[in-house]
């Protein structure tokens, strides 16, 4: 009983900020992201008697505390999903790092859930599959599917789902993911920093009002191919839901010198005739949307700054799959 899968990490386009129910991570709006090829997750488990407990090891390094707790809460739920006990063991690698606001949840546990089901014998749809991916990380519900994909919040039954809007040969966008800090360690988790927000942020209802907006607009630039708008969306989204961090009580900055910097770049980028939008998760990095047609330029552009750590060129990728090399 032993399965690999491989997921993609998801950039966040239009985010989710705040959960209706906190124990099933319902959403508070639906939110839309693109699935990027270039950081990606791999997760091999293995059920067996001869496990008498569960172990996890991420990144060669075996887990504990919170991180443990919420694989082995994850497992259990597929478990009883499979009506099945058996202690697991769980090997999961990161091509990038962990906690910085790059989406390692997203692409770990939808790799988890993927190579679960397919461990136990669960045949599940995609659409199953995020709802379950759900449950262990938000995020992780739409990096089950590739392209551009969407997290309803809720269908009007009652269930909340990832749906792709289209899948990743529909539009050739690319995704200069920017690492500006390297081993930088956020004061909150996601899920911390989300409820903080939620309960003492004055802009958090400001925002949701403004979410459905964004949404239609969203939608309507990737059915079109229309970038500018895609762009324009996007980084003004990315700002509302930093504006809400901001204003929060205590307050929540995730930005460091460098991200201010390169905040600043990108309008001075697009004065040059390069097209680019920036988008930001709960952590320093960076996102740079753009097109084929001027990562080049934008790249040369880049190298001249050397407070940039990293640069890693992503294109849309594919949704969650089996893979048959294992880890262990």
């Amino acid at each position: 009983m032993k399965a690999t899968a491989l997921a993609h990490s998801n950039t966040a386009l239009i985010k989710y900020l705040g959960k209706k129910d906190e124990q099933l991570i319902i959403p508070m709006n639906n939110s839309i992201s693109i699935t990027i090829d270039a950081l990606s997750t791999i997760t091999t488990v293995e059920f067996s008697p001869q496990y008498t407990e569960d172990v996890f090891i991420l990144n060669d390094k075996k887990a504990t505390g919170q991180a443990y707790q919420r694989v082995v809460k994850h497992l259990d739920l597929l478990r009883q999903e499979a009506q099945r006990k058996l202690k697991a063991k769980v090997v999961s690698k990161n091509n990038f790092p962990t906690a910085m606001g790059l989406a390692s949840s997203a692409s770990g546990f939808a790799a988890l859930t993927v190579a679960v089901c397919a461990a136990l014998g669960l045949k599940k749809t995609p659409q199953e599959l995020s709802m379950l991916s759900r449950q262990g990380s938000g995020s992780s519900c739409r990096s089950i599917f590739g392209g551009f994909v969407e997290w309803v919040k809720d269908d009007g039954t009652g269930k909340s789902y990832a749906i792709q809007l289209a899948d990743e040969d529909w539009w050739d966008l690319r995704d200069i993911v920017l690492i500006l800090e390297e081993k930088e360690q956020r004061q909150y988790s996601t899920r911390e920093a989300m409820r903080l927000s939620m309960k003492t942020s004055p802009f958090f209802a400001a925002r949701l009002a403004a979410t459905e907006s964004n949404l239609d607009k969203m939608r309507r630039a990737i059915k079109k191919r229309d970038f500018t708008l895609l762009g324009t969306v996007a980084e003004h989204d990315c700002l509302l839901m930093h504006a809400v961090a901001l204003t929060s009580n205590p307050w929540q900055l995730f930005w460091t010198s460098a991200t201010v910097k390169m905040m600043k770049l990108v309008p001075q980028l697009r004065e040059k005739g390069l097209p680019c939008y920036f988008t930001i998760d709960s952590g320093a990095n960076m996102h740079l949307l753009t097109l084929p047609e001027h990562q080049e330029s934008i790249l040369a552009e880049l190298e001249k700054h050397h407070f940039i750590k990293k640069i890693v060129c992503a294109r849309l990728a594919g949704g969650a799959t089996i893979i048959s090399d294992h880890l262990f």
